[in-house]
């Protein structure tokens, strides 16, 4: 008995490691697969919004029902990749990668400033994977399709009422930078677009210039890089966030230019101008008796 017992254990714990191994490389192997696949997908969605972002700018209904048909299609086809692979390792989100990183040891500023830029990542996925994609208005320049996502009033951060402005820019591309940094290559991901001036120009009821707005133009908060907290997060669209005072009660009309460099692979630097002309509702406006302070409220680069 002792011998048989000395022959079968052996074996018993060599067939255990290779299932386990075998298991392992099953695992991998699948981890691998499913990120190549999700990979030429992420190319096919930017070729296909790369063919439909030059709608004009003013047939909204058109445009609005080709970003729903194009992130459904995109959402269905990343269903089809988890179905085929349920072996995938689980992919870590950018709070979870960078506790990770620094092995528990993350301080609690950097800690609730990422979480902060995941929630925002995720709120801004859920608009394009609901179908809840709906722009209040479109222009175009150097290629770049910036559309008003959404003009709603509401709490600034730290400053009282002001007017979120939260916008998309469809086209931007992103080079991957690599440098040292002591012992460690480091890559991060590049958006060569520059916000550099938001300007709004308000005219009454009759048409008159009223007043003006302006600021530096960089976005309180900009998603530059969104897959370093949703890997399936669609490639080529650049969301962000502007807060800026709430209109003067003059105001009938508006016109927004948002002015951005934008920087070629050659070091070149070409100008971009974004130009609308709005409507102003009054929930856009102060209440009466406010005082105006035409500030624009801009942020520290985001981590």
């Amino acid at each position: 008995m002792r011998k048989l017992l000395a022959v079968a254990l052996p074996v018993g714990l060599a067939v255990l490691a290779a299932i386990v191994f075998f298991s392992m490389n099953r695992s991998q192997s699948a981890t691998t697969d499913a990120r190549l696949a999700r990979a030429r997908l992420k190319r096919d969605f930017g070729e296909r919004a790369g063919a439909v972002r030059a709608i004009p700018a003013d047939h909204q209904p058109e445009w609005q029902a080709e970003v729903a048909a194009l992130s459904r299609w995109y959402f269905d086809e990343l269903g089809s990749i988890r179905n085929r692979f349920p072996g995938e390792a689980p992919r870590l989100n950018g709070v979870q990668a960078a506790e990770e990183e620094k092995k528990g040891k993350l301080k609690k500023e950097e800690r609730d400033s990422l979480a902060d830029f995941q929630s925002y990542a995720e709120g801004r996925l859920a608009l394009l994977r609901e179908a809840k994609y709906a722009p209040v208005a479109s222009a175009f320049a150097e290629g770049l399709r910036l559309d008003l996502v959404a003009v709603e009033p509401g709490a600034s951060p730290g400053a009282g009422p002001g007017l979120r402005v939260d916008f998309a820019l469809w086209g931007a591309p992103r080079y991957i930078e690599r440098e040292r940094s002591g012992d460690k290559n480091v890559t991060r991901n590049v958006v060569p677009v520059a916000f550099k001036r938001i300007a709004f120009q308000f005219l009454d009821a009759a048409g008159k210039p009223y007043g003006e707005m302006s600021g530096g133009g960089e976005p309180y908060q900009k998603l530059a890089d969104p897959e370093r907290f949703v890997d399936d997060f669609p490639p080529g669209v650049l969301f962000g966030t502007w807060w800026v005072e709430l209109f003067p009660r003059e105001a009938a009309t508006t016109n927004l230019e948002i002015a951005a460099d934008l920087r070629s692979p050659s070091g070149l630097v070409r100008p971009a101008s974004f130009v609308f002309k709005l409507p102003v509702p009054e929930r856009w406006k102060l209440p009466p008796g406010a005082t105006y302070q035409a500030e624009v409220r801009e942020a520290a680069p985001a981590p």
